[in-house]
């Protein structure tokens, strides 16, 4: 077998999760490549390391500072969504008052008519396109969590 094919089955062995026969030939491929054997000793050293290694407990505080910002964070979002359905709502009766008073009227020119929709459908557009693409960014920004 090329070494490559022996590279995965290091942690294999050092859990002694291969077969008999497997386990066989990695040995006799570690007493011919030291690079390998360089390799497994590595990952016994980073198996012993793990192995001692504990969790720390947060103490209290840090709990306390952890939910205060996930309550914070939580607080906000809803604000920005009822903030966000009045401006829907107030924005959608300005626009049926503007066709109902404005754009239904035989006096105004249609060209004038034409325009003021053209104006409201674009400036519509453009909003529902910015706000998409930054809800869209903010799902992920790889850069949402450095401070500034």
């Amino acid at each position: 077998m090329q070494e490559d094919n022996f590279k995965p089955l290091l942690m294999g062995y050092l859990d002694s999760e291969l077969t008999e026969l497997e386990s066989i030939r990695v040995e006799q491929h570690l007493e011919q490549c030291a690079e390998c054997a360089r390799e497994l000793e590595e990952f016994r050293r980073l198996k012993e390391v793990t192995r001692n290694m504990r969790v720390a407990t947060p103490d209290a505080r840090s709990w306390d500072e952890y939910w205060s910002h996930v309550y914070n964070r939580l607080e906000r979002r809803v604000g920005w969504v009822l903030v966000s359905i009045g401006a829907i709502l107030i924005l959608s009766y300005g626009v049926y008052s503007l066709i109902a008073k404005f754009l239904l009227r035989s006096d105004f020119p249609l060209i004038v008519r034409f325009g003021a929709v053209a104006i409201v459908v674009g400036f519509c557009t453009l909003l529902i396109s910015v706000l998409r693409e930054r809800l869209f960014m903010s799902r992920i920004d790889k850069y949402e969590r450095i401070k500034r």
